[in-house]
């Protein structure tokens, strides 16, 4: 059913693998995307075959998935669900076997994103409807994220309703000293959020930067990207309006530095950095 064009099922998140057998790691969302999918890829990185469809549950939807450092354990955002799954990938044929899984913290979180620091030890949960950065560590004989009970805003606490926001991406710092997040607004006469946060060595967050609010709501976007070749400059897309800032990251201060239109239906989800 998930293939058929009268559903309103979509691929949502690729991931690819950065090392041997380099599969690929797809999720759909919406309806009847209660299993994941695995593609093979030839000589030349170009995907082959689809090699697995592994499951989740019947009412998941995969939002976003990460590997841990050794890429051995993919750590799944059931927006759906409402549950973050954790998977063991064979490091010869590159398929997925289940480890388990575990409830978000509140009925009404939603992970939507994931990010793991290098060091293996903390994984960090974005929960859109939540609007909220949820800490896990990551149980060293199980491998399963062990939620910590500490969270941090990604909107500004007192806001009513809370269904008017939804957060949207947690990524590292080039350096992986920093985090930054960001929420969104669901209506355009509202702004989104951007928010940094300190790491310690090891992944554990040393305190909330800031929290400062974007040029527009974002739409669905309001995606942060942080450049992977300079630890200075973010990106930061917007589908409201339709253009990408840059911003610049220096002395634990964000400043806008530069803003470019591009008005082009549809425009404006996520950026990646090219150097």
């Amino acid at each position: 059913l998930a293939a058929s064009k009268d559903t309103n099922t979509r691929a949502i998140f690729l991931l690819a693998a950065k090392k041997a057998p380099y599969c690929v790691y797809g999720n759909p969302f919406y309806d009847y995307a209660g299993y994941g999918n695995v593609f093979s890829v030839d000589e030349n990185g170009a995907m082959k075959e689809n090699i697995q469809n592994y499951e989740y549950a019947p009412n998941s939807g995969i939002h976003g998935m990460v590997f841990d450092p050794s890429e051995t354990y993919l750590y799944s955002a059931d927006l759906r669900a409402n549950k973050i799954w954790t998977h063991k990938k064979d490091s010869e044929t590159g398929k997925l076997t289940l480890v388990g899984s575990i409830d978000a913290p509140d009925p009404g979180d939603h992970p939507r994103w994931v990010e793991m620091h290098p060091s293996g030890a903390y994984l960090y949960v974005l929960m859109e409807a939540g609007n909220r950065l949820g800490i896990y560590v990551v149980d060293e004989h199980t491998h399963m994220p062990v939620f910590t009970h500490i969270t941090y805003p990604l909107i500004p606490p007192g806001l009513t309703p809370k269904k008017m926001y939804r957060s949207d991406v947690v990524f590292l710092h080039r350096s992986n000293n920093y985090l930054f997040a960001t929420s969104r607004a669901n209506a355009s006469n509202l702004t989104g959020y951007i928010a940094a946060f300190r790491l310690g060595p090891a992944g554990n967050v040393e305190r909330q930067i800031c929290l400062n609010p974007t040029p527009t709501s974002g739409g669905h976007s309001n995606a942060v990207s942080p450049c992977d070749f300079s630890d200075e400059w973010l990106a930061l897309t917007d589908d409201q309006e339709g253009f990408v800032e840059i911003y610049r990251w220096k002395e634990e201060f964000l400043a806008r530095v530069a803003h470019l239109d591009i008005k082009d239906p549809g425009f404006g989800m996520n950026a990646i950095w090219y150097d």
